[in-house]
């Protein structure tokens, strides 16, 4: 039985089959400021109100009666007081130290459990003298405000200063995807690039249905979706849905 609104995320999450990540780009806020709604610790706006409700599959009504037990319940644990007795602090301290002796078993035990045959997959295939550079956002910059359902094309203009000729490369989405987030292809074909050209890349977004912060990442990525540079912060569109 849902209780609050934690409750409701753990059951969208399970039903839904997606991470906590997900939920949380979906309702257009930081993931502090959503954590503290889920909590019942901030009050969302209508906008960000509609957008959780959907996210966790929930009727307005049934929104506002979860976020209303998980206010009480916040406003409960703020009220108890936070004194400790000298037998809680000697526990603590013996479980405290019962850890740490038996962490070295754990961590032994742990890694006698993992599979040595398991496949590995190569994220990183740049090869050396491989390097990128961004020099601007040629269309849509960030914060631009752009009408539900609406279609827009994104430009990045990019310069390859390695010395590695660009072939077969794409651009991938790291951001999932979600009728609540701008929809876009998972991948997109990046034309062959020697070193030292510049090069646009773009792709066609469309907006969801309802207003808010739509915001996607993506990466340079071959033809099975290894990541040519993981560590670099890639490519972002950041955009403002907002009402015809």
């Amino acid at each position: 039985m849902i209780k609050d609104l934690n409750d409701a995320l753990n059951a969208a999450k399970e039903h839904r089959g997606v991470f906590s990540k997900t939920i949380i780009w979906e309702s257009g806020v930081s993931k502090s400021q959503f954590y503290r709604i889920i909590g019942g610790k901030e009050s969302p706006s209508a906008e960000t109100r509609q957008r959780i409700a959907d996210s966790l599959e929930l009727e307005l009504e049934v929104f506002d009666k979860l976020f209303a037990q998980s206010n009480s319940q916040a406003n409960m644990q703020g009220a108890q007081p936070q004194k400790m007795t000298e037998h809680k602090k000697k526990g603590g301290l013996f479980f405290a130290l019962v850890a740490v002796l038996g962490l070295g078993a754990i961590v032994f035990s742990t890694a006698a459990l993992q599979r040595t045959d398991a496949p590995t997959v190569s994220m990183d295939v740049a090869m050396d003298g491989d390097k990128t550079l961004f020099i601007k956002d040629v269309t849509i910059p960030d914060g631009t405000a752009i009408p539900v359902n609406t279609s827009y094309v994104k430009t990045w203009r990019v310069k390859n200063i390695g010395n590695v000729v660009w072939k077969k490369r794409y651009l991938k989405r790291m951001t999932p995807t979600s009728p609540l987030l701008c929809s876009s292809p998972a991948m997109v074909p990046i034309p062959e690039t020697k070193p030292g050209e510049t090069i646009d890349i773009s792709v066609t977004f469309k907006t969801p249905h309802l207003p808010g912060s739509c915001r996607t990442d993506w990466k340079t990525a071959d033809d099975r979706g290894n990541l040519y540079f993981p560590d670099m912060h890639g490519l972002y569109s950041i955009v403002t849905v907002v009402q015809d």
